[in-house]
Protein backbone atom coordinates (compact mmCIF):
# COMPACT_ATOMS: atom_id res chain seq x y z
CA UNK A 1 0.00 0.00 0.00
CA UNK A 2 2.84 2.41 0.84
CA UNK A 3 4.45 1.73 -2.55
CA UNK A 4 1.14 2.53 -4.28
CA UNK A 5 0.82 5.74 -2.30
CA UNK A 6 4.38 6.72 -3.23
CA UNK A 7 3.68 5.91 -6.89
CA UNK A 8 0.68 8.22 -6.80
CA UNK A 9 2.33 10.90 -4.71
CA UNK A 10 5.38 11.25 -6.97
CA UNK A 11 3.10 12.62 -9.69
CA UNK A 12 1.10 14.77 -7.27
CA UNK A 13 4.38 16.19 -5.95
CA UNK A 14 5.56 16.81 -9.51
CA UNK A 15 2.36 18.73 -10.20
CA UNK A 16 2.78 20.92 -7.12
CA UNK A 17 6.40 21.69 -7.97
CA UNK A 18 5.50 22.36 -11.60
CA UNK A 19 2.92 24.96 -10.52
CA UNK A 20 5.57 26.60 -8.34
CA UNK A 21 7.96 26.68 -11.28
CA UNK A 22 5.17 28.08 -13.47
CA UNK A 23 4.62 30.96 -11.05
CA UNK A 24 8.34 31.66 -10.77
CA UNK A 25 8.78 32.10 -14.50
CA UNK A 26 5.45 33.82 -14.99
CA UNK A 27 6.59 36.51 -12.58
CA UNK A 28 9.85 36.87 -14.52
CA UNK A 29 8.13 37.21 -17.89
CA UNK A 30 5.63 39.75 -16.55
CA UNK A 31 8.58 42.13 -16.28
CA UNK A 32 9.82 41.35 -19.79
CA UNK A 33 6.40 41.75 -21.42
CA UNK A 34 5.80 45.03 -19.53
CA UNK A 35 9.13 46.72 -20.35
CA UNK A 36 7.76 49.36 -22.77
CA UNK A 37 4.96 50.30 -20.35
CA UNK A 38 7.29 50.41 -17.32
CA UNK A 39 9.66 52.64 -19.29
CA UNK A 40 6.86 55.12 -20.06
CA UNK A 41 5.42 55.09 -16.53
CA UNK A 42 8.81 55.53 -14.81
CA UNK A 43 10.42 57.75 -17.46
CA UNK A 44 10.79 60.60 -14.97
CA UNK A 45 12.82 58.27 -12.70
CA UNK A 46 15.45 57.37 -15.29
CA UNK A 47 13.78 54.32 -16.83
CA UNK A 48 15.94 53.94 -19.93
CA UNK A 49 16.57 50.67 -21.81
CA UNK A 50 19.91 50.36 -20.04
CA UNK A 51 18.36 50.98 -16.59
CA UNK A 52 15.59 48.47 -17.18
CA UNK A 53 18.12 45.93 -18.43
CA UNK A 54 20.08 46.53 -15.23
CA UNK A 55 17.00 45.52 -13.18
CA UNK A 56 17.06 42.11 -14.83
CA UNK A 57 20.84 41.88 -14.41
CA UNK A 58 20.50 42.53 -10.66
CA UNK A 59 17.94 39.73 -10.46
CA UNK A 60 20.30 37.32 -12.23
CA UNK A 61 23.27 38.44 -10.12
CA UNK A 62 21.38 37.94 -6.83
CA UNK A 63 20.13 34.56 -8.06
CA UNK A 64 23.60 33.44 -9.12
CA UNK A 65 25.23 34.70 -5.93
CA UNK A 66 22.89 32.95 -3.53
CA UNK A 67 21.88 29.76 -5.36
CA UNK A 68 24.92 27.70 -4.20
CA UNK A 69 23.96 28.38 -0.59
CA UNK A 70 20.35 27.52 -1.39
CA UNK A 71 21.52 24.19 -2.78
CA UNK A 72 23.52 23.45 0.36
CA UNK A 73 20.51 24.49 2.49
CA UNK A 74 18.43 21.89 0.64
CA UNK A 75 20.96 19.24 1.72
CA UNK A 76 21.02 20.34 5.36
CA UNK A 77 17.35 21.23 5.90
CA UNK A 78 14.14 19.57 4.79
CA UNK A 79 13.55 20.48 1.15
CA UNK A 80 9.86 21.19 1.68
CA UNK A 81 10.63 24.17 3.90
CA UNK A 82 13.34 25.52 1.63
CA UNK A 83 10.76 25.53 -1.20
CA UNK A 84 8.03 27.08 0.98
CA UNK A 85 10.29 29.87 2.25
CA UNK A 86 11.55 30.58 -1.25
CA UNK A 87 7.99 30.79 -2.57
CA UNK A 88 6.99 33.14 0.24
CA UNK A 89 9.97 35.38 -0.47
CA UNK A 90 9.59 35.68 -4.24
CA UNK A 91 5.79 35.98 -4.17
CA UNK A 92 5.78 38.92 -1.76
CA UNK A 93 8.59 40.69 -3.62
CA UNK A 94 6.76 40.33 -6.95
CA UNK A 95 3.50 41.56 -5.40
CA UNK A 96 5.10 44.68 -3.93
CA UNK A 97 6.99 45.38 -7.16
CA UNK A 98 3.62 46.52 -8.44
CA UNK A 99 3.87 49.49 -6.05
CA UNK A 100 7.28 50.61 -7.35
CA UNK A 101 7.51 54.32 -8.10
CA UNK A 102 11.24 54.54 -8.77
CA UNK A 103 14.04 52.58 -10.40
CA UNK A 104 15.59 52.00 -6.97
CA UNK A 105 12.47 50.17 -5.76
CA UNK A 106 12.50 48.11 -8.96
CA UNK A 107 16.14 47.21 -8.37
CA UNK A 108 15.51 46.14 -4.74
CA UNK A 109 12.12 44.41 -5.04
CA UNK A 110 12.14 42.82 -8.49
CA UNK A 111 15.89 42.50 -8.82
CA UNK A 112 17.47 41.63 -5.49
CA UNK A 113 14.70 40.22 -3.26
CA UNK A 114 12.98 38.31 -6.06
CA UNK A 115 16.30 36.78 -7.11
CA UNK A 116 17.04 35.55 -3.59
CA UNK A 117 13.57 33.99 -3.22
CA UNK A 118 13.59 32.21 -6.57
CA UNK A 119 17.09 30.78 -6.15
CA UNK A 120 15.91 28.71 -3.17
CA UNK A 121 13.53 26.54 -5.20
CA UNK A 122 15.21 24.77 -8.19
CA UNK A 123 17.85 22.76 -6.31
CA UNK A 124 15.46 21.40 -3.70
CA UNK A 125 12.65 20.79 -6.20
CA UNK A 126 14.75 19.04 -8.85
CA UNK A 127 16.41 16.76 -6.29
CA UNK A 128 12.96 15.76 -4.97
CA UNK A 129 11.82 14.93 -8.50
CA UNK A 130 15.00 12.93 -9.17
CA UNK A 131 14.61 11.03 -5.88
CA UNK A 132 11.03 9.92 -6.63
CA UNK A 133 11.46 9.38 -10.38
CA UNK A 134 14.11 6.94 -11.60
CA UNK A 135 13.06 5.28 -14.87
CA UNK A 136 10.87 8.31 -15.66
CA UNK A 137 13.45 10.95 -14.71
CA UNK A 138 13.80 12.77 -18.05
CA UNK A 139 10.05 12.72 -18.56
CA UNK A 140 9.34 14.01 -15.04
CA UNK A 141 11.97 16.73 -15.22
CA UNK A 142 10.69 17.68 -18.67
CA UNK A 143 7.16 18.10 -17.30
CA UNK A 144 8.65 20.23 -14.54
CA UNK A 145 10.58 22.28 -17.11
CA UNK A 146 7.49 22.63 -19.32
CA UNK A 147 5.86 24.67 -16.55
CA UNK A 148 8.34 27.39 -17.50
CA UNK A 149 6.89 27.50 -21.01
CA UNK A 150 3.29 27.69 -19.83
CA UNK A 151 4.16 30.36 -17.28
CA UNK A 152 5.96 32.54 -19.80
CA UNK A 153 3.24 32.18 -22.42
CA UNK A 154 0.30 32.96 -20.13
CA UNK A 155 2.02 35.81 -18.30
CA UNK A 156 3.25 37.39 -21.56
CA UNK A 157 -0.23 37.51 -23.04
CA UNK A 158 -1.79 38.74 -19.78
CA UNK A 159 0.89 41.36 -19.15
CA UNK A 160 0.82 42.54 -22.77
CA UNK A 161 -2.96 42.96 -22.65
CA UNK A 162 -2.95 44.70 -19.26
CA UNK A 163 0.03 46.85 -20.21
CA UNK A 164 -1.77 48.10 -23.29
CA UNK A 165 -4.85 49.04 -21.28
CA UNK A 166 -3.22 52.00 -19.51
CA UNK A 167 0.16 53.47 -18.61
CA UNK A 168 0.01 51.78 -15.19
CA UNK A 169 -1.62 48.52 -16.30
CA UNK A 170 1.70 46.72 -15.79
CA UNK A 171 1.25 47.06 -12.03
CA UNK A 172 -1.88 44.88 -12.06
CA UNK A 173 0.15 42.05 -13.61
CA UNK A 174 2.60 42.05 -10.70
CA UNK A 175 -0.18 42.21 -8.13
CA UNK A 176 -2.05 39.34 -9.80
CA UNK A 177 0.84 36.89 -10.24
CA UNK A 178 2.46 37.81 -6.92
CA UNK A 179 -0.85 37.35 -5.10
CA UNK A 180 -1.51 33.95 -6.67
CA UNK A 181 1.99 32.82 -5.70
CA UNK A 182 1.36 33.87 -2.09
CA UNK A 183 -1.77 31.68 -2.02
CA UNK A 184 0.16 28.79 -3.59
CA UNK A 185 2.73 29.00 -0.80
CA UNK A 186 -0.07 28.03 1.60
CA UNK A 187 -0.96 25.02 -0.60
CA UNK A 188 2.67 23.84 -0.53
CA UNK A 189 2.77 24.21 3.24
CA UNK A 190 -0.29 22.00 3.64
CA UNK A 191 0.26 19.28 1.04
CA UNK A 192 3.95 18.92 0.14
CA UNK A 193 5.53 16.06 2.11
CA UNK A 194 8.43 16.68 4.46
CA UNK A 195 10.55 14.14 2.53
CA UNK A 196 13.94 13.17 4.03
CA UNK A 197 17.03 13.16 1.85
CA UNK A 198 18.05 10.11 -0.17
CA UNK A 199 19.79 7.54 2.04
CA UNK A 200 23.19 6.08 1.23
CA UNK A 201 23.85 2.63 2.72
CA UNK A 202 20.85 3.05 5.00
CA UNK A 203 21.91 6.41 6.44
CA UNK A 204 20.83 9.92 5.53
CA UNK A 205 23.95 11.76 4.45
CA UNK A 206 24.38 15.52 4.70
CA UNK A 207 27.57 16.37 2.82
CA UNK A 208 29.86 19.20 3.82
CA UNK A 209 30.07 22.19 1.52
CA UNK A 210 33.72 21.53 0.66
CA UNK A 211 32.98 17.86 -0.12
CA UNK A 212 30.13 18.80 -2.45
CA UNK A 213 32.24 21.46 -4.17
CA UNK A 214 35.15 19.05 -4.54
CA UNK A 215 32.88 16.37 -6.05
CA UNK A 216 31.50 18.88 -8.55
CA UNK A 217 34.89 20.32 -9.49
CA UNK A 218 36.31 16.84 -10.08
CA UNK A 219 33.95 16.36 -13.05
CA UNK A 220 35.03 18.24 -16.22
CA UNK A 221 31.67 17.31 -17.75
CA UNK A 222 29.89 19.28 -15.00
CA UNK A 223 32.01 22.36 -15.70
CA UNK A 224 31.38 22.17 -19.43
CA UNK A 225 27.66 21.66 -18.91
CA UNK A 226 27.63 24.71 -16.63
CA UNK A 227 29.36 26.80 -19.28
CA UNK A 228 26.89 25.61 -21.93
CA UNK A 229 23.96 26.39 -19.64
CA UNK A 230 25.46 29.84 -19.06
CA UNK A 231 25.57 30.45 -22.81
CA UNK A 232 21.91 29.48 -23.03
CA UNK A 233 21.01 31.76 -20.10
CA UNK A 234 22.85 34.64 -21.80
CA UNK A 235 21.08 34.16 -25.12
CA UNK A 236 17.65 33.30 -23.75
CA UNK A 237 17.61 36.30 -21.42
CA UNK A 238 18.36 38.54 -24.38
CA UNK A 239 15.46 36.95 -26.25
CA UNK A 240 12.91 36.83 -23.43
CA UNK A 241 13.62 40.33 -22.15
CA UNK A 242 13.89 42.24 -25.40
CA UNK A 243 11.96 40.33 -28.10
CA UNK A 244 8.57 41.93 -27.18
CA UNK A 245 10.19 45.37 -27.41
CA UNK A 246 11.87 44.47 -30.71
CA UNK A 247 8.56 43.37 -32.24
CA UNK A 248 6.81 46.53 -31.03
CA UNK A 249 9.62 48.53 -32.62
CA UNK A 250 8.94 47.08 -36.08
CA UNK A 251 6.33 49.69 -36.96
CA UNK A 252 5.68 48.26 -40.41
CA UNK A 253 4.46 45.02 -38.82
CA UNK A 254 1.70 46.93 -37.00
CA UNK A 255 1.74 45.04 -33.69
CA UNK A 256 0.01 46.21 -30.50
CA UNK A 257 1.73 45.60 -27.14
CA UNK A 258 -0.55 42.59 -26.57
CA UNK A 259 0.04 41.00 -29.97
CA UNK A 260 3.79 41.66 -29.77
CA UNK A 261 3.94 39.93 -26.37
CA UNK A 262 1.95 37.01 -27.82
CA UNK A 263 4.14 36.51 -30.88
CA UNK A 264 7.31 36.91 -28.81
CA UNK A 265 6.50 33.80 -26.82
CA UNK A 266 3.87 31.69 -28.62
CA UNK A 267 5.94 30.46 -31.56
CA UNK A 268 9.04 29.96 -29.45
CA UNK A 269 7.21 27.89 -26.84
CA UNK A 270 5.23 25.96 -29.43
CA UNK A 271 8.59 24.74 -30.74
CA UNK A 272 9.85 24.23 -27.19
CA UNK A 273 6.92 22.00 -26.24
CA UNK A 274 7.57 19.83 -29.28
CA UNK A 275 11.31 19.75 -28.63
CA UNK A 276 11.00 18.86 -24.97
CA UNK A 277 8.45 16.09 -25.70
CA UNK A 278 10.55 14.49 -28.44
CA UNK A 279 13.82 14.95 -26.58
CA UNK A 280 12.55 13.57 -23.27
CA UNK A 281 10.98 10.53 -24.88
CA UNK A 282 14.13 9.79 -26.85
CA UNK A 283 16.36 10.32 -23.80
CA UNK A 284 14.42 7.97 -21.51
CA UNK A 285 14.13 5.32 -24.23
CA UNK A 286 17.80 5.29 -25.22
CA UNK A 287 19.62 6.32 -22.03
CA UNK A 288 20.13 2.72 -20.83
CA UNK A 289 21.67 1.73 -24.17
CA UNK A 290 23.50 4.95 -25.05
CA UNK A 291 24.55 6.65 -21.85
CA UNK A 292 25.63 9.89 -23.49
CA UNK A 293 22.38 10.43 -25.39
CA UNK A 294 21.22 13.18 -23.02
CA UNK A 295 24.30 15.30 -23.74
CA UNK A 296 24.08 14.64 -27.47
CA UNK A 297 20.48 15.88 -27.58
CA UNK A 298 21.40 18.96 -25.54
CA UNK A 299 24.24 19.84 -27.92
CA UNK A 300 22.08 19.38 -31.02
CA UNK A 301 19.49 21.72 -29.48
CA UNK A 302 22.02 24.50 -28.92
CA UNK A 303 23.46 24.04 -32.39
CA UNK A 304 19.96 24.55 -33.86
CA UNK A 305 19.31 27.62 -31.70
CA UNK A 306 22.41 29.55 -32.83
CA UNK A 307 21.40 30.44 -36.42
CA UNK A 308 17.68 30.74 -35.68
CA UNK A 309 18.17 33.39 -32.96
CA UNK A 310 19.99 35.56 -35.48
CA UNK A 311 17.48 34.74 -38.18
CA UNK A 312 14.41 35.84 -36.22
CA UNK A 313 15.58 39.49 -36.12
CA UNK A 314 17.12 39.62 -39.61
CA UNK A 315 14.23 38.36 -41.74
CA UNK A 316 12.03 40.96 -43.49
CA UNK A 317 8.57 39.80 -42.40
CA UNK A 318 6.67 38.80 -39.26
CA UNK A 319 5.74 35.32 -40.50
CA UNK A 320 9.38 34.47 -41.28
CA UNK A 321 10.37 35.73 -37.84
CA UNK A 322 7.72 33.47 -36.30
CA UNK A 323 9.09 30.47 -38.22
CA UNK A 324 12.57 31.24 -36.90
CA UNK A 325 11.22 31.57 -33.37
CA UNK A 326 9.57 28.15 -33.70
CA UNK A 327 12.85 26.44 -34.64
CA UNK A 328 14.69 28.48 -32.00
CA UNK A 329 12.23 27.08 -29.46
CA UNK A 330 12.61 23.55 -30.85
CA UNK A 331 16.33 23.71 -30.16
CA UNK A 332 15.70 25.10 -26.68
CA UNK A 333 13.33 22.22 -25.95
CA UNK A 334 15.99 19.65 -26.91
CA UNK A 335 18.32 21.28 -24.38
CA UNK A 336 15.75 21.82 -21.63
CA UNK A 337 14.49 18.22 -21.59
CA UNK A 338 17.88 17.20 -20.20
CA UNK A 339 18.81 20.41 -18.40
CA UNK A 340 18.89 18.67 -15.01
CA UNK A 341 18.98 15.00 -16.02
CA UNK A 342 22.18 15.59 -18.00
CA UNK A 343 23.91 17.00 -14.94
CA UNK A 344 22.60 14.19 -12.73
CA UNK A 345 24.25 11.69 -15.07
CA UNK A 346 27.65 12.90 -13.83
CA UNK A 347 26.88 13.83 -10.19
CA UNK A 348 26.43 11.35 -7.33
CA UNK A 349 22.92 11.42 -5.75
CA UNK A 350 24.17 12.65 -2.36
CA UNK A 351 25.51 15.84 -3.98
CA UNK A 352 22.62 16.65 -6.33
CA UNK A 353 21.08 19.57 -4.44
CA UNK A 354 24.47 21.21 -3.93
CA UNK A 355 25.50 20.46 -7.52
CA UNK A 356 22.33 22.16 -8.74
CA UNK A 357 23.37 25.21 -6.76
CA UNK A 358 26.82 25.33 -8.36
CA UNK A 359 25.32 24.60 -11.78
CA UNK A 360 22.74 27.37 -11.58
CA UNK A 361 25.15 29.82 -9.97
CA UNK A 362 27.77 29.42 -12.67
CA UNK A 363 25.20 29.66 -15.46
CA UNK A 364 23.49 32.73 -14.03
CA UNK A 365 26.75 34.55 -13.39
CA UNK A 366 27.73 33.92 -17.01
CA UNK A 367 24.33 35.04 -18.26
CA UNK A 368 23.57 37.94 -15.88
CA UNK A 369 25.22 40.73 -17.98
CA UNK A 370 23.07 39.82 -21.00
CA UNK A 371 20.07 42.11 -20.56
CA UNK A 372 22.13 45.15 -19.51
CA UNK A 373 24.60 44.61 -22.36
CA UNK A 374 21.82 44.19 -24.94
CA UNK A 375 20.01 47.21 -23.50
CA UNK A 376 23.19 49.25 -24.03
CA UNK A 377 23.64 47.87 -27.56
CA UNK A 378 20.00 48.61 -28.33
CA UNK A 379 20.33 52.18 -27.05
CA UNK A 380 23.54 52.89 -28.99
CA UNK A 381 23.01 50.71 -32.08
CA UNK A 382 19.91 48.49 -32.34
CA UNK A 383 18.29 45.51 -30.64
CA UNK A 384 18.45 43.76 -34.01
CA UNK A 385 22.25 44.00 -34.11
CA UNK A 386 22.70 42.80 -30.55
CA UNK A 387 20.37 39.80 -30.80
CA UNK A 388 21.91 38.69 -34.10
CA UNK A 389 25.41 38.76 -32.61
CA UNK A 390 24.45 37.08 -29.34
CA UNK A 391 23.03 34.09 -31.21
CA UNK A 392 26.66 32.97 -31.28
CA UNK A 393 26.51 32.16 -27.57
CA UNK A 394 24.47 29.06 -28.42
CA UNK A 395 27.18 27.83 -30.79
CA UNK A 396 29.77 28.14 -28.00
CA UNK A 397 27.50 26.15 -25.69
CA UNK A 398 27.04 23.39 -28.25
CA UNK A 399 30.81 23.14 -28.68
CA UNK A 400 31.27 22.79 -24.91
CA UNK A 401 28.79 19.90 -24.66
CA UNK A 402 30.23 18.08 -27.67
CA UNK A 403 33.63 18.36 -25.95
CA UNK A 404 32.26 16.92 -22.69
CA UNK A 405 30.56 14.08 -24.55
CA UNK A 406 33.63 13.18 -26.59
CA UNK A 407 36.39 13.44 -23.97
CA UNK A 408 35.05 13.32 -20.40
CA UNK A 409 31.58 11.78 -20.11
CA UNK A 410 32.63 8.13 -20.09
CA UNK A 411 34.87 8.73 -17.08
CA UNK A 412 32.51 11.11 -15.28
CA UNK A 413 29.29 9.08 -15.67
CA UNK A 414 27.53 7.97 -12.45
CA UNK A 415 25.20 4.95 -12.51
Amino acid sequence: MEEKNDARYKWVMLGMLAVTYFLMHASRQVFNASLPQIKVDLASHGATDAQLGLSRTIFLFAYGLMVPFAGIAADFFRRKWVIVVGTLFFSTSVFFTGFSDSMLMLFILYGFMNGIGQCMIPGAASSLVAQYHTETRSTALSIYQSALYVGVLISSVAAGWLGGSSSSGWRISFWAFGGVAMVWMVVLTLFLRNTPALKVQGEEVKPKFKDALAAFCAKPSAWLLTFAFGMLVFGSNCFRTWMPAFLQGQKEWGLTPGSAAFHAVFWFYLGSFLGIALGARTSDKLSTKRRGIRLTIMAVGLALSAPTMAGMVLVPSLWLSCVMMFFFGLGGGFFDCNLYAGLFDVVAPRYRSAAMGFYLSGAFFIGCPATAVLGWVGHNYSLQTGMAIFGGTYALGALAIFTARAFFFKRDHVD
